[in-house]
């Protein structure tokens, strides 16, 4: 079969979309054939293209024309150091994903031909670009995660199904009024009104099974929601008005390092008066539930000393790694402290 000129392709979609627009209440892609003399076939390669460029929506069994005007960023200028904040975020960017999104491959290559023609950096954003293509794939993750962003641009809810972590998977309508990427499980999150508990949730958007956006179930963010001042007091995710105390000793090996870094906004340091060159550090979260793993990645360097309740499960912890990796809990101080030496060869050094 003969391939069909750019130019007549292109005439053909634009008639696809002029034909939905004279029908709000849509057509089926069998009418949508039969309208313009074209076969199924064609047809259904034209409405897949026109849905990627977010100008027309399959609403059930009938497609609909987009009723919302597409944005067009404005251009803008950049100095070579504010480019370079480009890159850098495109790179943090490609370390956050952990599945392949061809929407950031896309932002990324043309980033690489802005700064393609003074800067020199094309090769390094492509590699960045490169990278990402060869996450792994995970069927639909890429449409709920389109359908997601739209949903917030355009400010119309979204049907959703939801796996959460533990449960069984449930629908829901969902308002998203807030999209925040999370390093921890390098994840992205949507914080929105859902229908089901008529109130603020927070839902993982890999947990999402799918998306449909109601195109004509449009929404406002209520001025009463804060914003990013939601997260206030959030190590990263959860959020809350009441907060807890927590109070971390680090080891003298780590606590340069620990001092280096504005961890949370709520931070302060002093120095440990009972145990000499340790660090004491204080957070006010809402949750330690996302704390958690960040303090394992400092693992014997870093004591948990309040509050008692998060001390208790870090201790519980500790057992069952002693247990994981033979280490005998129900020993004598004599036999633990033989068995380290044999293991770390004893001495002070």
């Amino acid at each position: 079969m003969p391939r069909v000129p750019d130019k007549t392709k292109h005439e053909r979609k634009e008639r696809v979309l002029f034909l939905l627009s004279r029908y709000p209440d849509g057509l089926t892609e069998r009418e949508i054939a039969e309208h313009l003399n074209l076969e199924r076939r064609t047809t259904n390669n034209y409405l897949r293209e026109l849905e990627a460029e977010a100008r027309v929506e399959k609403d059930g069994q009938v497609w609909c024309a987009w009723p919302f005007k597409t944005p067009v960023l404005r251009g803008f200028d950049l100095a070579p150091e504010e480019a370079m904040v480009l890159y850098l975020a495109s790179r943090l960017y490609v370390k956050h994903s952990d599945q392949r999104n061809e929407t950031a491959e896309t932002v990324l290559l043309r980033l690489a031909d802005i700064l393609s023609s003074d800067m020199g950096l094309e090769d390094d954003i492509v590699q960045a670009a490169h990278e990402l293509a060869h996450r792994p794939i995970r069927p639909g993750y890429e449409d709920v995660f389109r359908t997601m962003m739209r949903a917030y641009i355009y400010r119309c809810r979204v049907e959703i199904t939801y796996h959460p972590y533990r449960g069984q998977p449930f629908a829901t309508v969902f308002a998203p009024y807030l999209l925040e990427p999370s390093a921890i499980g390098f994840s992205t999150y949507a914080i929105g009104h859902s229908s089901v508990v008529d109130d603020l949730r927070t839902y993982k958007i890999e947990r999402i099974e799918r998306a449909a956006l109601r195109l004509r179930d449009t929404y406002t963010i209520p001025t009463s929601f804060p914003g990013l001042e939601l997260l206030r007091n959030a190590w990263s995710i959860y959020f809350g008005e009441s907060v807890v105390a927590v109070t971390l000793r680090f080891a003298p090996q780590v606590t340069k390092r620990v001092q280096e870094t504005q961890w949370h906004p709520s931070q302060t340091f002093s120095w440990d008066k009972e145990k000499p060159h340790h660090l004491l550090i204080t957070f006010e979260v809402a949750d330690t539930t996302d704390l958690l793993p960040w303090i394992r990645t400092w693992g014997a360097s870093c004591e948990v000393l309040a509050p008692d309740a998060l001390r208790d499960q870090m201790m519980g912890e500790a057992r069952r790694l002693a247990h994981l990796y033979g280490w005998n809990t129900s020993s004598t101080e004599s036999d633990k402290h033989a068995r380290f030496n044999d293991i770390f060869g004893g001495g002070n050094e």
